[in-house]
């Protein structure tokens, strides 16, 4: 049950013009299990996390409000297993090199098949990690354009994925019937969101009210703030594809962690 929300702007902002609908959506969409944030600086993508709530991690909420950066990438947490909330479990994960982050909203049905083969550079038990570490791996023959949706085919369930890359894209695929994944347009800024578990469009009534050109992305891969010709369908990725079988807020900065 957890939320994704991701904003693009056209040029820097600070993270306190995040805050504010991030805890709105923490707040409806009954996470507090953890939570996380993934953004763009120094060349590549760093990223902070706490096994805790956003509301509570008054720390955290000082500490990053003044960063600023062109996209940011939040993950509120409320976990298909409750016996999945350390730290290591926690979202966003980022690739050790600064190369990319992923948030997952949904529940792997197949984590377990794949988890043997990445045994060695897990840290946690929740399903999502395992969808990260196989996503790192198909990376280095696929696109990412690609290598999402064959990732949800591969692992099956229920997937929501959003993927921000050291270059600046911002990737999302939709892929969890039970809670949409939606578009906005807020002023000159993107806005992506899950729809807080509801089935209709009550995320822009309550949370972003002023939102237009609202859409879903669903079945397909859908790049934030770009065209439709940023778009690719899960058919024709999948055609393209072949499929192979403590409550300390941490920044990560590639392989070097700073423990708040």
């Amino acid at each position: 049950m957890c939320e994704i929300l991701s904003v693009m702007f056209p040029q820097p902002e600070r993270f306190a013009r995040v805050l504010p609908w991030a805890l709105e959506l923490e707040r409806l969409g009954i996470a507090g299990f953890g939570w996380g944030v993934a953004w763009l600086g120094q060349g590549r993508v760093m990223g902070y996390r706490n096994p805790g709530s956003l509301s509570q991690d008054a720390p955290g909420q000082e500490r990053l409000a003044e960063i600023q950066s062109r996209c940011f990438l939040v993950h509120l947490r409320r976990p298909s297993k409750l016996s999945t909330i350390e730290m290591a479990d926690t979202q966003p994960f980022v690739q050790e090199d600064g190369r990319f982050a992923l948030c997952h909203n949904g529940m792997f049905e197949r984590h377990l098949e794949v988890r043997p083969a990445f045994e060695t550079s897990l840290r946690g038990r929740a399903d999502s990690e395992v969808g990260f570490r196989l996503l790192e791996e198909m990376l280095r023959h696929r696109s990412p354009e690609v290598a999402l949706p064959v990732l949800h085919h591969r692992l099956g369930g229920q997937a929501n994925l959003a993927y921000l890359e050291a270059d600046g894209r911002l990737l999302l695929y939709g892929g969890h019937a039970n809670n949409m994944f939606w578009t906005c347009g807020i002023g000159d800024w993107w806005v992506a969101t899950t729809a807080l578990h509801s089935a209709d469009r009550s995320v822009f009534e309550w949370v972003f009210p002023e939102a237009r050109q609202c859409r879903r992305v669903d079945q397909e891969v859908f790049c934030l703030g770009m065209t439709d010709a940023g778009q690719h369908s899960v058919d024709r990725s999948l055609r393209d594809a072949c499929v192979t079988p403590s409550g300390v807020g941490e920044i990560s900065h590639g392989d070097f962690g700073l423990r708040g």
